[in-house]
């Protein structure tokens, strides 16, 4: 990071990345004032190592569409009945999704024609 700073990189304010320590990190010590945002792709990525190998039901379709929200108020209504729909099938899960997704809800400080474009990094094939 210090070298794209050393060669011009200036006036950066969101920054979209998986949730590696150093990253998180280096990101405020050397792009001091940016708002960071976990990538919700990497997130639901995640989610898989908490629950049983086959899910065959809608618990991580239901999470993706989180992402779909207007704003923060509906995220955070629509959580909570997520979060007590699934918490007594995936207590791994909910557990884990409940201490971590606000890393994911950073974009929704951006206008709203930005969000769809800065919830994550660009992935090929990535859910939009």
């Amino acid at each position: 990071m210090e070298a794209l700073k050393a060669r011009g990189l200036h006036g950066v304010e969101f920054v979209v990345s998986d949730d590696h320590p150093g990253l998180k990190k280096a990101i405020p010590e050397v792009l001091s004032g940016v708002f960071w945002q976990r990538c919700y792709v990497h997130f639901l990525r995640n989610a898989l190592d908490y629950v049983p190998r086959k899910v065959d039901d809608d618990c991580l379709l239901e999470l993706r569409w989180m992402y779909d929200r207007r704003d923060l108020a509906e995220v955070r209504r629509d959580l909570a009945a997520w979060l007590g729909k699934w918490g007594g099938k995936y207590p791994k899960l909910t557990g884990w999704v409940e201490e971590n997704i606000e890393e994911t809800l950073t974009y929704f400080r951006l206008p709203l024609a930005h969000r769809k474009h800065m919830k994550s990094h660009q992935h090929a094939g990535a859910p939009e």
